[in-house]
């Protein structure tokens, strides 16, 4: 059932943007302080590699992040197409996605509590895109929950012959 989906997509974003945020903040770490190391930065050719290794590979991660999410909404109105619904169950699928809703929350919470934490510093300000959309996660949730259901249950209805 496609209502599964909603849950599957906001589980999955959560555990890929903790993911790269984690790769985010060791990669810089580790560029930063190989950087500091006097042998290692003694030609400016070797602090430009690092620094576009800085730039171009860890501050891509975030558009990964919205390129992951716009193609599992797309891939959830795909489904939803595709998956024949009686309007019956329009009732449990909202129920279920009010329930997806609140765990969302929950995640919301807690990359709030993950990327606040002193220890990764200003790593976030580096992901401005995954920080919206997970802080933001609730109300995305409910919007592809929603547009989920309009297009399973709303579809014209197949008359086989």
């Amino acid at each position: 059932m496609a209502v599964r989906d909603v849950i599957f997509i906001e589980v999955i974003l959560f555990v890929i943007a903790i993911g790269f945020f984690v790769i985010k903040f060791t990669a810089d770490t580790i560029i930063t302080s190989m950087v500091a190391i006097p042998s290692i930065n003694s030609s400016s050719s070797t602090v430009a590699v690092f620094q576009g290794t800085q730039d171009k590979v860890t501050d891509n991660l975030d558009m990964l992040v919205m390129g992951l999410f716009i193609g599992l909404t797309l891939a959830l109105i795909i489904t939803s197409w595709f998956i024949g619904g009686n309007p019956i169950f329009a009732f449990i699928y909202t129920i279920i996605v009010i329930i997806a809703v609140v765990l969302s929350t929950v995640l919301a919470s807690t990359w709030q509590n993950i990327t606040t934490a002193a220890v990764f510093g200003t790593t976030v300000s580096g992901m401005p895109i995954t920080n919206h959309l997970i802080s933001w996660l609730p109300l995305y949730v409910a919007i592809i929950g929603f547009i989920g259901l309009i297009v399973m249950f709303a579809k014209p209805r197949e008359e086989y012959v």
